[in-house]
């Protein structure tokens, strides 16, 4: 009776034990600024299970599009010793010194969304977004069949989807060689830089611009704004983009937008899935939904995750808005 009731007690100590060690679990978010897309990722993040439940206990930092912020930040995460961090850099080449301070410090560093140069990195979830530039440009071409005036509104220079959707568009121009390139110019994944960029634009070729690709629907949107405030129509100067943000989807629908989505829900989840496997090993099963449908866990050992694109249309708008 004495060596039964001793083992209970071994076993409530051991699941005490087990549930004290889950509850300290911290693990830290890094994204590069908080514009539309990002904001909804961190959402989805603290949606996932082990968060909602107070498993883990979710620190955001605001890197205000800043590479130094983002340095300072990921030194004091490394000082304060949490568990894990979500890294979604401002600027690739910029983000490998902090990304190796982490990793000298123990502490294992998950990409997300926005990449780091870096082979040290435990895992990396998000679009290809070589793929999604390419997609959107070849919609272009086709659009215009083959032959027109084209600009391009590029994200914050130096951040990964800036240079890989531009590695994709080019690819495309290079192809079609009747698409010329009148301008390009980076309007920080902003609304307001879309629209000032897009006026001056307007200004110096007129209705000579046959259509605009736009790396995000954010500079997208100030686009058509500038479009519409010169009185030209959006059935005439085609624009193109990528997130599928709220807004960029009634678009579609409204101004003939062509966009991509990509799913916060999967890239912020996913990246919450592969830091818990960095912290607890092999044993880790994952707890988001996103593995049982579109994406493969593989044992959460892949060093790179792709969430799929989905092109959105005026056919299938409808089933990605929320309200």
């Amino acid at each position: 009776m004495k060596l039964k009731k001793l083992a209970l007690m071994a076993a409530a100590l051991t699941l005490m034990s087990t549930q004290s060690a889950w509850s300290e679990y911290r693990i830290a978010l890094m994204p590069f600024g908080l514009p539309e897309y990002m904001s909804t990722f961190v959402n989805e993040i603290e949606q996932h299970p082990l968060v909602k439940d107070g498993t883990v206990k979710i620190t955001v930092l605001d890197g205000r599009f800043d590479a130094s912020v983002q340095s300072n930040q990921m030194d004091t995460l490394i000082t304060q010793r949490v568990d894990a961090i979500i890294f979604s850099p401002i600027d690739s080449e910029a983000a490998t010194a902090p990304v190796a301070r982490a990793a000298a410090a123990g502490i294992p560093v998950i990409g997300a969304v926005t990449k780091a140069n870096s082979d040290q990195m435990f895992a990396y979830i998000g679009t290809n977004d070589v793929d999604g530039g390419r997609i959107i440009a070849e919609h272009m071409a086709s659009e215009l069949k083959g032959a027109g005036n084209v600009v391009i509104l590029e994200g914050p220079i130096g951040n990964s989807p800036q240079l890989l959707r531009r590695e994709g568009i080019d690819g495309v121009l290079a192809r079609n060689p009747d698409l010329k390139l009148l301008a390009s110019k980076t309007a920080n994944w902003s609304r307001a830089e879309g629209l000032a960029v897009m006026e001056n634009w307007l200004s110096l070729y007129g209705d000579a611009v046959n259509g605009v690709i736009a790396e995000n629907d954010e500079m997208a949107l100030g686009a058509i704004q500038a479009i519409e405030g010169k009185g030209l129509d959006t059935a005439k100067v085609k624009v193109v983009a990528i997130d599928g943000i709220q807004d960029g989807i009634r678009a579609v629908k409204s101004h003939g937008l062509f966009t991509l989505f990509k799913s916060a829900h999967h890239e912020g989840q996913g990246a919450l899935d592969l830091a818990l496997r960095a912290v607890v090993g092999e044993s880790y099963e994952p707890k988001a939904d996103i593995w049982q449908g579109d994406m493969t866990w593989a044992g959460g050992t892949a060093k790179q995750y792709d969430v799929p694109w989905i092109e959105i249309t005026p056919a299938n708008a409808d089933k990605f808005l929320k309200n």
